[in-house]
């Protein structure tokens, strides 16, 4: 039983797709019936055969009407075993914009387009109407369809083939031609309608067969690329170009035979974005059809993909945030630095316990003063030998324990300090998103018209709303080493945060002595999205290149490539500078400011005590002598 078939007859309709029928125009009624039963025998066999897991749309011209009824081709397709869901459009004056284009499924649609002459209303088609798979169906033997398939929006069509009748002594033959624009012929021209046979239904039998692969080789084409050298490590210039996608183009282009030309800058110096409704910079230049494609650093956005095509995503990676390393810590508190707070107070009340402790024990028994107790405990601590140690046995049980303590606490004290004292210590550093934003940073960019100053702005997110708000743009001047050398040196002021894309930025600092030495680049990134190539809207080899950027990507090149370029870079995290050389070097006064500050307080109480005793000694003399003075 015949599955249901689904028809809509709808006026003013009409699809951008291709696959031509031709069919003579017979003057006799005979030779028109005998036309059109063919006609609806081939139409049948296409649609139940390999055309059967899709859905058909049959867009029938006025033109084609005269010689092909189409109540007829409706019955015939309807009489099909293996009709699948039709629908069915009578195109009669203009396009109609209100029909709802079916952009999210037009990979499940195959589009019949049946015509006599070229449509006239082929220039109000709606741009959002661009069928992945057509077969153009010229029913008009005396109507050359090359010039149809010759139209941008017919070359549009991924899939295209036309379906050509022949009349040849009297006899309808039915031929299969296709379309490659980047083939030539032996005079060199291109090959807009290139024969692949007659309608035969075993040797068409399958989609593959029908619709043969239209960009198999570039044939040699030249594309021009819409490129900003300054772009590292995706594209960049030495004594050639070079860089990440580069190699990507470069590879492509050997499996695809073409080669590419490349712009320095975008023509209006832009990097490229919507400004007014109008696309600028590097993305203008491919909108406006200037260039073929663009390979700089764009992700996916909602509105880049909405009014260009784009391929299969290569990398993913976010904007990234620079700061300046805070000048270490002062080199006298490296003595406290080994142990933290918490430690420090443990063994002052270690200490404060202990003494008493055993000077209670011993006091009464030995005639120990206090200020003894508490030089032996102070001894341990400094790994000093007593002369003297208590007789008593809870006395001696407490002060062992105390000195494999105290061994412990030294010994734990002197290896920690000989790092501390060898390596800068810094204070804690911003490491996310929701420090920086807490902090007292600006942030800087060059102002080259990327969006994320604005989606900071009007970010929902408090954090980033927070950066935005602290936004401060550096000036895109055509020499793009001033604008990034004024943004190195507000980073280098040691004010400002500033933000890049991650690999560009990890770059930039690198090349720079002092942004080598003195900065870091936070882990976390912000507004990480998916790299890919972006071309016209409707470019019917996009998908040929998804093929290939997929295999390059499953093949861990890209990634190598990355790797290769960025080097040590690669692993992300902290600048050098907070890593250590691994140098051996001597120690400097620098590095025990400590000990001898720590002496020169010493110096300075045991002074103060000195005076103090010499003061009360005179007092105590002068006391006594006037004491003696008196008994005299």
């Amino acid at each position: 039983m015949a599955p249901t078939l689904r028809v809509l007859v709808a006026a003013a309709a009409l699809f951008p797709l291709a696959c031509v029928a031709v069919f003579p125009s017979v003057e006799s009624p005979h030779g028109k019936a005998r036309s059109s039963r063919s006609l609806e025998q081939v139409l049948a066999d296409i649609v139940g055969g390999p055309l059967r897991e899709k859905w058909i749309v049959l867009v029938v011209d006025p033109s084609a009407e005269t010689i092909m009824p189409l109540n007829r081709i409706i019955r015939a397709l309807y009489d099909s075993d293996q009709t699948p869901p039709l629908l069915i459009f009578k195109a009669e004056g203009k396009w109609d914009d209100r029909l709802p284009p079916p952009e999210d499924l037009r990979g499940r649609f195959a589009f019949i387009l049946v015509v006599g002459s070229e449509p006239e209303w082929l220039v109000d088609v709606s741009d959002v109407w661009t069928p992945a798979m057509l077969l153009v169906v010229n029913v008009n033997a005396s109507y050359d369809a090359r010039p149809l398939l010759e139209l941008p929006l017919i070359q549009r069509a991924i899939s295209l083939a036309l379906l050509e009748a022949s009349d040849d002594k009297g006899t309808v033959e039915f031929l299969l031609f296709t379309s490659r624009p980047f083939s030539r012929d032996p005079e060199g021209g291109r090959r807009m309608k290139l024969f692949l046979g007659s309608w035969d239904d075993q040797l068409f039998s399958t989609i593959d067969a029908l619709f043969p692969e239209r960009f198999e080789t570039f044939g040699g084409e030249v594309l021009h690329v819409a490129s900003d050298y300054d772009d590292y490590p995706l594209i960049y210039e030495t004594d050639d170009v070079d860089g990440m996608n580069i190699l990507i183009l470069k590879a492509l282009g050997d499996w695809l035979n073409f080669t590419f030309t490349t712009t320095s800058v975008a023509s209006d110096d832009l990097w490229g974005s919507l400004e007014n409704g109008t696309w600028t910079g590097l993305l203008g230049d491919v909108y406006r059809g200037e260039k073929n494609i663009t390979v700089n650093y764009f992700t996916v956005v909602y509105e880049r993909a909405r009014d260009f095509d784009y391929t299969a995503t290569y990398f993913t990676e976010g904007f990234g945030f620079a700061l300046r390393v805070p000048p270490p810590l002062p080199a006298w508190r490296n003595l406290f630095l080994p142990f933290t707070p918490l430690l420090w107070a443990s063994v002052v009340g270690a200490v404060v316990l202990t003494t008493p402790v055993i000077y209670l024990l011993i006091r009464e028994t030995e005639g120990t003063t206090f200020t003894d107790v508490a030089i032996l405990v102070f001894k341990s601590l400094v790994q000093q030998s007593s002369s003297t140690v208590s007789k008593k046995g809870a006395a001696r049980l407490l002060v062992g324990v105390w000195w494999i303590g105290g061994l412990i606490l030294a010994l734990s004290y002197t290896g920690n300090l000989i790092a501390v004292l060898t390596v800068p210590v810094f204070p804690s550093l911003i490491s996310t998103i929701e420090g920086l934003a807490d902090s007292n940073f600006r942030v800087s960019m060059v102002d080259y018209g990327e969006f994320v100053p604005e989606a900071l702005a009007t970010s929902a997110d408090q954090y980033l709303k927070a950066l935005g708000d602290r936004m401060d743009l550096v000036e895109n001047h055509p020499d793009d080493e001033i604008s990034y050398r004024q943004l190195l040196d507000l980073l280098l002021e040691g004010r400002h945060a500033i933000t890049e894309t991650y690999s560009y930025l990890r770059n930039m600092l690198a090349d720079d002595e002092q942004g080598r030495r003195h900065t870091y680049v936070l882990r976390e990134q912000i507004y990480t999205g998916a790299l890919a190539f972006f071309l016209p809207k409707h470019t019917p080899w996009t998908p040929r290149l998804d093929r290939g950027i997929r295999r390059l990507v499953e093949a861990g090149l890209v990634d190598k490539w990355y790797r290769d370029l960025m080097g040590d870079m690669a692993a992300g995290g902290l600048q050098q500078q907070q890593q250590g050389t691994g140098e051996e070097k001597a120690l400097t006064i620098s590095n025990l400011q400590g000990p001898f500050l720590a002496l020169a307080l010493g110096l300075g109480l045991a002074s103060l005590a000195f005076l103090l005793e010499v003061s009360l000694h005179r007092q105590a003399a002068a006391v006594e002598a006037q004491r003696s003075g008196v008994k005299g």
